[in-house]
């Protein structure tokens, strides 16, 4: 039994039931740390959206208040500020921004969007803002998967392996669709080659 150091303090009532054991000890602790884990999720995408929504569709821009898209370049330079420097330059991106909506069609989409700049070479701040935002992790399922793949490569019977060995095995196991499509023929060929040790004794 738990002593009591204080007067005020009232002793833990014993919990008979195994159904209300269930409920307290395990049920409504886990709902909480739920609750608390999809309320911070959805708090960081609704930041991540405060800052790159206007991203999503420039063509649309170009009907927008000039001191809302202002603002919104403004915010989108500040938290990539490094002291005094910044990769994005807020004038500079509201300008080129301007421009890109004059010529780019409604809802072509952030990805559209970069290969347009691409394809032109030009914008730059524009670039580098879509650049970032189209590789914005949405969820944290792929980090999560990739050290699962890593425990299934690196085992006890596998310790001596490198890193570089590491490094690819894991690349194949967790891009399995791309190599799935790959002609492993040529590779084993250009490998058996490569460390083909022949002898000559004549």
């Amino acid at each position: 039994m738990k002593p009591i150091h204080f007067t005020y303090e009232g002793r833990d009532d014993t919990i008979d039931d195994p159904t209300n054991c269930y409920k307290i000890e395990f049920y409504y602790h886990f709902l909480d740390i739920v609750t608390t884990s999809l309320d911070e999720r959805f708090s960081q995408l609704k930041s991540h959206c405060d800052y790159f929504d206007f991203l999503y569709d420039i063509g649309e821009l170009k009907n927008a208040p000039p001191d809302n898209l202002d603002t919104k370049c403004r915010n989108l330079t500040a938290i990539f500020q490094d002291h005094e420097s910044s990769n994005i330059d807020a004038l500079e991106l509201r300008e080129e921004l301007k421009v890109l909506s004059t010529l780019l069609k409604l809802e072509i989409g952030p990805k559209g969007t970069l290969q347009f700049i691409g394809r032109h070479n030009f914008c730059p701040n524009v670039n580098i803002a879509l650049k970032i935002f189209l590789t914005l992790p949405v969820t944290v399922a792929n980090g999560e998967r990739v050290f699962s793949k890593l425990k299934l490569i690196k085992t006890y019977l596998r310790s001596t392996m490198g890193q570089t060995r590491l490094n690819t095995l894991a690349t194949i196991s967790i891009e399995h669709e791309l190599a799935e499509d790959l002609n492993y023929t040529d590779h084993v060929k250009e490998f058996a080659e490569a460390k083909a040790r022949k002898v000559r004794f004549v």
